[in-house]
């Protein structure tokens, strides 16, 4: 195999396949990533057998071939090369040798052949806007869980209404859902929960992607763009009913400034309970105030205007929830809704019905202890 690159485009495919390898996995081939050139062109693969990504890479073609490289070290060398084209070939012993300006490196490979297959994109299922695809996870990837326990919640439900799809991510003590326009799927798909590895490699592989295709193939999950495809396992098993913990209504609600709520959070946190991080919120027509009581640390007190306001709460949250929650909200304003200190307290962004969080309260007087 002979291949000529620019030093950029071959880096930025080489960093989008990199993210799924597995140093810890026992199969030393899972740690390489895949090189591999044909008539129809050149592309870059990775996998760790849970999560797989294919990519085509624009370069020359001397000979056709492939090989697998240790990704690390693979990516580590060419970033660190100079801005001047690339040459790669094999030579004897699956070795690749890379040549750039005065330099050349030696890489010991490994064959092919054990390398597991990443599945091709067939042309059917759901497209979506890609950038309507990277803002509904944005909007909700952060609640998901990450204690392997709750291999349900590890991951986004995409469910798929007939009058919308409802992202959705959950670790049940707060909740975030994003709404978009309902997708066009096979009748017998009602949803599917994509885990959150795989979510965080579609937020880099097709963060510029205008269309992003959604695929059902077996158990497998994959999302495809002109120039990309990733494979997830799907996460097998049935989403809880996330629908019972959302408040048909609530008694009131208030209008703040996400600035200044989310900073007074932040300010005010540092003096809550490092075992529980509960902070207070006292909310009254004019204004919410902001409290953290903690013997060993000290005491936070810190008041901001409303904008509006049709009742009050006292009611305890825990802060690093409480400001997950107002960092992910893209309005300048945003509506709290309550009812009391033991109901849940739901976040919206002003003027905007397509997303909703909901967090768990806390006892007030956990804030003390």
């Amino acid at each position: 195999m002979e291949l000529s690159f620019e030093k950029d485009e071959l880096l930025d495919n080489l960093q989008t396949v990199q993210g799924v390898t597995s140093g810890r996995n026992t199969l030393p081939i899972l740690a390489n990533i895949l090189i591999r050139a044909q008539e129809e062109g050149i592309e870059c693969a990775a996998t760790d057998l849970e999560v797989g990504i294919k990519v085509k890479v624009d370069g020359t073609i001397g000979n056709t071939g492939e090989i697998t490289v240790a990704a690390k070290k693979l990516v580590d060398l060419v970033r660190e090369l100079p801005d001047k084209p690339i040459k790669l070939v094999t030579t004897a012993n699956d070795r690749i040798e890379l040549t750039c300006g005065d330099g050349t490196y030696k890489i010991i490979g490994l064959s092919s052949e054990e390398f597991p297959p990443v599945p091709s994109a067939n042309g059917e299922g759901i497209t979506i806007d890609g950038e309507i695809l990277n803002s509904v996870i944005r909007k909700t990837v952060f609640a998901a869980s990450t204690e392997e326990v709750q291999f349900l919640l590890n991951g986004l439900y995409f469910n798929l209404l007939k009058e919308r799809t409802e992202v959705v991510a959950t670790d049940r003590n707060y909740l975030a859902i994003a709404h978009c326009a309902p997708l066009q799927t096979p009748e017998d798909v009602e949803g599917f929960i994509v885990p959150l590895k795989a979510v965080k490699e579609i937020q880099r592989t097709f963060a510029d992607s205008e269309r992003v295709r959604i695929s059902l193939q077996n158990s497998q999950l994959l999302f495809s763009d002109e120039n990309a495809t990733l494979m997830t396992r799907l996460v097998e098993g049935r989403y809880p009913e996330y629908q019972t913990i959302i408040p048909e209504s609530t008694e009131s609600q208030a209008v703040v400034s996400k600035d200044a709520i989310l900073r007074a959070s932040r300010r005010v946190s540092l003096l809550s309970n490092p075992k529980n991080h509960a902070i207070c919120l006292e909310i009254d027509t004019e204004r919410i105030h902001l409290s953290a009581n903690t013997p060993e640390l000290g005491e936070a007190h810190e008041t901001i205007a409303v904008e509006s306001s049709t009742g009050s709460v006292r009611i305890g949250l825990d802060a690093r929830m409480l400001t997950d929650v107002l960092s992910h909200i893209e309005t300048t304003s945003l509506v709290l809704e309550f009812t009391d200190e033991a109901s849940p307290f739901l976040v919206k962004p002003e003027g905007d019905d397509g997303h909703l969080c909901i967090i768990s309260p806390m006892r007030l007087d956990a804030i003390h202890q």
